[in-house]
Formats: C-alpha cells, structure tokens, sequence
C-alpha cells in the first residue's frame, strides 16, 4: 500500500471539489457560487430534484445533477444532469448505462453536513487512496470501480 494524502476543499469557495477547472458542491452550499447559479436555477425545471451543482470556472456554465444515494453510498452515482449555459441555453442529459460516480463526497460539504458521517468517508477515502496501481483515468466509472477497487478495498478494510 502506498502512503495516501487527502485531497483539499476548494480554497475559491470554502466547501465544494474543484476538478477539471469545475467546481461541485452539494446543493446545499450553492450559495456559495458565484451569480451564474441563482442566475441560472430557474431554468432547471420543476419536479428536477438535483443534489450538486457543478460551476465551469470559464464558461460560467452550471449543471445541477441529480445523485439521489448522495447520502447513502460511499460513491455516489451521477444521475440526470440538466446543464444551463451562460446565454441560457439548457440541456437535459440523462443517466448512462455505466454512470458515473463521486469520489470523496466529503468535499462537496462542511464537515458539519448531517446527512452522512463525514469522518467517517474521509477516512474511506484515505483507504482507497493507499490502494497501489489505482487507473484514475478510469475510476469514475461505476463499472470499472466496482470490478477493480471495491474488491481490494473490501479486502482493506477486513
């Protein structure tokens, strides 16, 4: 096992992961975002229960993206995305057959977020990331984290 290092919150907005020049974070901090994401919620239309909200830094474009086992599983499964560009333009894109999932959720809130113990998926983070000969290119997908970490990190964590 390698020695594994925690990732940091996004020091732009306090809470949230920043990746890919985006930045998540769970609805409940949208407020935090810059004025393109109350600019663009009322686009998103109703009955669209989302869970995060991702920012593109450069293009100011929002998606509000549905996770509904957010709270419940280690790695949260990537729904239906409606996505809300800076001149208003919208799209809906709907869940793929091997979606995508969230790593370290924690990041997405503050460490006082009620809905999951946050220790506690810190520290699964902490275990997958001492796992050696992690493919990152390959790990948001469902399929490939399920058939090649989870057994090993079962196999940690026994």
């Amino acid at each position: 096992m390698g020695a594994a290092k925690l990732p940091a919150r996004s020091r732009r907005f306090g809470v949230g992961k920043e990746i890919g020049g985006a930045g998540y974070v769970h609805r409940s901090y949208e407020h935090l975002l810059p004025v393109a994401v109350p600019n663009a919620t009322p686009a998103v239309p109703d009955g669209f229960n989302y869970t995060v909200v991702k920012y593109q830094l450069k293009t100011e474009t929002v998606s509000f993206i549905v996770c509904d086992d957010f709270d419940s599983t280690d790695e949260p499964t990537v729904g239906n995305v409606c996505t809300v560009k800076s001149d208003g333009a919208t799209t809906i894109r709907r869940q793929s057959k091997d979606p995508w999932i969230y790593h370290h959720k924690w990041l997405f809130v503050a460490d006082d977020y009620a809905g999951f113990d946050v220790a506690a998926a810190k520290t699964r983070s902490m275990q997958w990331l001492s796992l050696d000969n992690i493919d990152f290119r390959r790990i948001g997908k469902k399929s490939y984290w399920e058939e090649h970490i989870l057994p090993r990190l079962k196999d940690v964590s026994a």
